[in-house]
């Protein structure tokens, strides 16, 4: 009987370790790609611009999210919407959108800075503008991909500020020009393979 056990414990564990497939989180847009599954559109998050701890990363939140009922304590992290400030764009000081994508003929993903053109072999997810958080702030944030189309929250353009974006503007001097170009927008792509 343990033998038999065994392996069925191991026939229902092949499937999961053989399982192919990999997840990208696409910023700035309700909707995955064509070639993807959509597993949840969100809506952006992260720290306030203003604070110096709680996490750098942002966040993709659920649309549904559940309550708890623990008290809070003294101390917390605090989580914010994210706006474009995009002053050149009419997004300007919506709130970011995202969705959360899953492609299972693929997996592995990453992201090119620099670039809208993905290596040879790799299938382009989306493209972008590379962004981040305002040099002058006092949170730092991490540099990802948005969506060129910069999608917002309907009827989400009051200035509430909280989590910001930024575009991403390469410097001369330590890096290098040519090729890249000083004071440039950086371009970005999200790629699997």
């Amino acid at each position: 009987m343990t033998l038999v056990l065994s392996i069925l414990v191991c026939a229902s564990l092949l499937q999961a370790l053989t399982a192919r497939g990999t997840v990208y989180t696409r910023w700035g847009s309700k909707e995955c790609a064509s070639t993807a599954a959509t597993v949840y559109s969100g809506y952006m998050a992260g720290s306030h611009f203003t604070h110096t701890g709680s996490g750098a990363n942002y966040l993709c939140l659920t649309p549904n999210p559940v309550a708890t009922n623990i008290a809070k304590p003294a101390y917390v992290a605090t989580l914010y919407g994210t706006e474009y400030e995009v002053t050149t764009r009419a997004e300007n000081d919506n709130d970011a959108l995202c969705a959360v994508c899953f492609v299972s003929t693929r997996s592995a993903n990453i992201m090119i800075p620099g670039t809208n053109k993905c290596p040879t072999g790799w299938t382009t997810e989306y493209t972008g503008l590379l962004m981040s958080g305002y040099d002058g702030h006092a949170g730092s944030s991490e540099f990802i991909c948005v969506d060129s189309k910069m999608e917002g929250r309907i009827g989400s353009s009051a200035n509430n500020n909280g989590r910001l974006l930024y575009y991403a503007a390469g410097v001369c001097g330590s890096m290098a020009c040519p090729p890249f170009v000083n004071d440039n927008i950086l371009q970005c792509v999200v790629c699997s393979k």
